[in-house]
């Protein structure tokens, strides 16, 4: 039975490595042309396989696209919750999921113009709802016990990570001649100083009025 298992087991490799390839060629071809130039004849010739080995692994073009996106969010990487977690001050948390938002979207600033145009498609849109899942999450374990509850808290702190936003202070910040790491430095304090201005304001400390 021994061979029998290890040809079963080389099979299911052949399987597995196919099934990348065709998620990298789909994956190359996205970046390259965009998602609706992006034919089934085009992967099966970057991949170097059929059009029926592609509808064998993934059953339709669909099905296809929601497998790259689900790879795509496999690997945003980003900040992580427990070390977020393990921060006790509030504004250290804050800064520490800042910074790490701002190089998260360093990191995937590709992605945003090949997925941006195509919100409707029911396959993007649900693993869209997954990612804002996960950053929700993330901002209820940055805002901690107290805050996270707190709608204006929240939105504040959603507001100061959206890409807009980071984008166009970083760019204002280095064309007035600041260094990055100087410039990412000070939207974390903006970042900082807004969501304690909200939370003072709750406590009665005055703030924004």
């Amino acid at each position: 039975m021994a061979p029998r298992r290890y040809t079963l087991g080389q099979r299911a490799q052949s399987a597995a490595a196919t099934r990348q390839r065709i998620l990298d060629a789909t994956t190359a071809l996205f970046q390259e042309v965009g998602i609706p130039a992006t034919t089934m004849k085009a992967v099966a010739a970057r991949a170097d396989v059929s059009r029926g080995t592609i509808l064998h692994h993934f059953g339709s073009a669909e099905a296809l696209l929601g497998a790259v996106v689900d790879q795509v969010l496999d690997g945003l990487e980003l900040p992580d919750p427990e070390a977020l977690a393990a921060i006790a001050d509030l504004d250290a948390r804050v800064r520490a999921f800042v910074e790490g938002m701002i190089d998260f979207q360093d990191r995937t600033a590709h992605w945003w113009p090949v997925f941006e145009k195509e919100l409707q498609r029911p396959e993007v849109q649900q693993r869209e709802a997954t990612y804002w899942g996960m950053l929700a999450d993330l901002q209820a374990v940055t805002l901690g016990p107290g805050v996270r509850d707190d709608a204006a808290a929240n939105a504040t702190l959603l507001s100061m990570i959206h890409p807009a936003t980071v984008g166009t202070f970083l760019w204002a910040f280095e064309q007035a001649g600041l260094p990055r790491a100087d410039a990412k430095a000070l939207v974390m304090d903006l970042a900082v100083d807004a969501v304690r201005r909200v939370t003072d304001r709750k406590g009665g400390k005055g703030g924004l009025s």
